[in-house]
């Protein structure tokens, strides 16, 4: 599967008072992993989301597991990718190290969605469609950090 990794030099703003990782960063840069492995992938989300009914792609459940903490001024890296697809969802692993460490492993579902084209606030799942399946999952690995 594309992995795409990008590094992040850790802010003051992004510690707790010790100096550590406020831990809901880490799904912030979780939900960014996921929206920049897509785009690297060339999956156009905003153009879908501005010329069809396509919404995004929700998340329905997020979990991590955090091993070790990094500090203020630390640079990380995060590695993420799709995992597995299911039906109408799909699974990412993201991987948080620093030089050879693992900090935190989390895992997303999320699915494809479609909103209403008649209008409302109402969302559907729509299976992921075979062209982007492809686009995750050819090998190789990108690094999307700016």
């Amino acid at each position: 599967m594309l992995i795409v990794t990008q590094r992040y030099r850790i802010d003051w703003g992004h510690c707790d008072p010790a100096g550590i990782i406020f831990n809901p960063n880490y799904f912030a840069w979780m939900d960014a992993g996921c929206h920049n492995l897509f785009k690297a992938a060339g999956v156009p989300f905003a153009e879908m989301m501005r010329d069809t009914d396509f919404v995004g792609c929700p998340l329905v459940k997020n979990e991590a597991e955090f091993t070790q903490p990094a500090f203020y001024d630390d640079i990380i890296t995060l590695a993420s990718q799709v995992e597995s697809f299911g039906g109408k969802s799909f699974k990412l692993l993201h991987r948080f190290t620093r030089g050879g460490d693992l900090l935190a492993e989390g895992r997303e579902i999320r699915v494809w969605a479609y909103g209403n084209p008649m209008g409302g606030t109402a969302i559907k799942a729509e299976p992921v469609p075979d062209d982007v399946k492809a686009a995750v999952s050819v090998q190789g690995t990108i690094d999307f950090s700016s």
